[in-house]
């Protein structure tokens, strides 16, 4: 062989190298880019700490991608996961799914697909989550405050109220205490009438008493007199 032979022979066993070089690294990228859709579909999926739960397993894998989203379809809640690992990874991440659930959590069925699009960064999705957390926090905090705010006023409104009801009560005690004023005078003014009454009664019988003894004074002059004509008459007769 020539020099143009060997020459010949190195670009063969380059271009060998170079196509295994190629193959190990589709086989790595490939191994890498292994990704999957699951779904887990129930009547009570939502707010119950599922994508928390599922958030942390695949941190603890060690996965490359992963998000997870709250959906409706069909009036059922679902939560809607991808992922994105080596193969080995995803089985577990997999298994993880079908056994664990949160506490409170109603799963009627749960399933997977092959996924080609893009999966965000377990480290994004992570930060973004947090994000979300702290606005629903914020968002439950301020509504918290609104209910307290209105509590409040409903409790002014009350207390308004009652101080108005208070105000009446005490017109209507001080009515009932010049009612009371006027039932004392009048019970006064009948006790006077009953004196006046008494003094007027005795008076009258005094009055009558002295005049039926006149009276009867009067009569036995007027009988003893008839009596002695009587007995003159009798005297002159025999």
């Amino acid at each position: 062989m020539g020099l143009q032979g060997n020459r010949l022979k190195e670009l063969k066993e380059d271009q060998f190298h170079l196509a295994e070089v190629s193959f190990n690294t589709n086989k790595i990228f490939s191994l890498w880019k292994m990704k999957i859709r699951a779904k887990i579909i129930g009547p009570k999926v939502h707010n119950v700490g599922y994508r928390y739960l599922l958030l942390n397993e695949a941190d603890n894998l060690g996965l490359k991608g992963f998000s997870a989203r709250n959906v409706m379809e069909n009036g059922n809640q679902i939560v809607s996961i991808l992922i994105e690992g080596d193969e080995e990874m995803i089985a577990k991440f997999r298994e993880f799914v079908q056994i664990n659930r949160p506490e409170t959590a109603e799963v009627a069925e749960v399933y997977f697909e092959n996924f080609l699009g893009h999966v965000e960064s377990v480290s994004k999705f992570a930060f973004r989550f947090q994000s979300m957390q702290v606005s629903k926090g914020v968002n439950s905090i301020l509504k918290i405050e609104s209910v307290q705010y209105n509590m409040l006023k409903n409790q002014d409104r009350m207390l308004e109220k009652q101080d108005r009801m208070l105000e009446k009560q005490d017109r209507m005690l001080e009515k009932q205490d010049q009612m009371l004023e006027k039932q004392d005078e009048s019970v006064e003014l009948l006790k006077g009438v009953k004196d006046d009454t008494s003094a007027i009664r005795d008076e009258i019988h005094q009055s009558a008493s002295s005049t039926l003894e006149e009276k009867y004074e009067q009569l036995s002059r007027e009988i003893a007199e008839i009596k002695a004509s009587i007995s003159e008459i009798k005297a002159k007769v025999s």
